[in-house]
């Protein structure tokens, strides 16, 4: 099983902990759809139940990379927000401590994350980074042939409220500044939450953005009018 073997192999790199996720609504995921995962039963479901992925800083964070991140620098991406710094908080008292991020992005499919962690204090070295990212890579490319390798991931994309209301907005063709002033925010930051919702979905325009959000029912057809 693929994921007793990546278990084995990150835990021989120093690591006790692996998830390999598509970057979806893990509440209404379909089997297409990639989660393999040792991280403890009760976090995960906490993860899940409490839909604590919308809000995970690490992901935020890794969105901003393109290489990914250790998880003592997620401050040099994104400014937390008192829910982030909770969740931070929820996953260490799992023992989830140290830990390296990696995107995966391919074309046409939802962002894929691989991640590893451990316990303790201990910094996340270079060399420990190289293999997370070798390991990443082999066992994304292993499952998506699993899965099949002429299917299409095709499930929920998780998008946080306002993520919807901004895309709900650039539907009706308005723009960030006009978004801001209409929800109340800075400009660059409606910017950022529509570019982020981009990335999750891994496409180029802000029209197909749009026409994902409708598919996955984020928005309904009369936003488009």
């Amino acid at each position: 099983e693929l994921s007793a073997l990546v278990d084995a192999i990150v835990r021989e790199s120093g690591f006790r902990w692996f998830a390999l996720v598509h970057n979806v609504d893990l509440a209404r995921r379909s089997n297409k759809a990639l989660l393999l995962t040792s991280y403890p039963a009760a976090w995960v479901d906490e993860i899940i139940e409490d839909r604590l992925y919308l809000d995970d800083p690490v992901h935020a964070a890794c969105t901003k990379s393109p290489s990914g991140l250790t998880w003592d620098r997620i401050g040099d991406f994104i400014a937390m927000s008192p829910r982030q710094a909770t969740i931070l908080e929820r996953g260490r008292a799992h023992g989830l401590d140290a830990g390296f991020t990696m995107p995966i992005r391919v074309s046409d499919e939802p962002e894929a994350m691989f991640t590893v962690s451990r316990s303790g204090d201990r910094e996340v070295t270079s060399d420990e980074v190289l293999v997370a990212r070798l390991i990443g890579t082999v066992a994304f490319d292993r499952g998506r042939s699993i899965l099949g390798d002429d299917r299409q991931v095709y499930a929920p994309v998780a998008l946080s409220p306002r993520q919807i209301e901004c895309i709900a907005l650039v539907a009706q063709g308005k723009s960030d500044w006009e978004c801001a002033q209409i929800l109340g925010l800075g400009r660059d930051t409606v910017h950022e939450y529509v570019e982020a919702a981009r990335r999750r979905y891994g496409v180029r325009r802000r029209t197909q953005l749009v026409l994902r959000a409708v598919r996955d029912g984020h928005l309904n057809i009369d936003a488009l009018i």
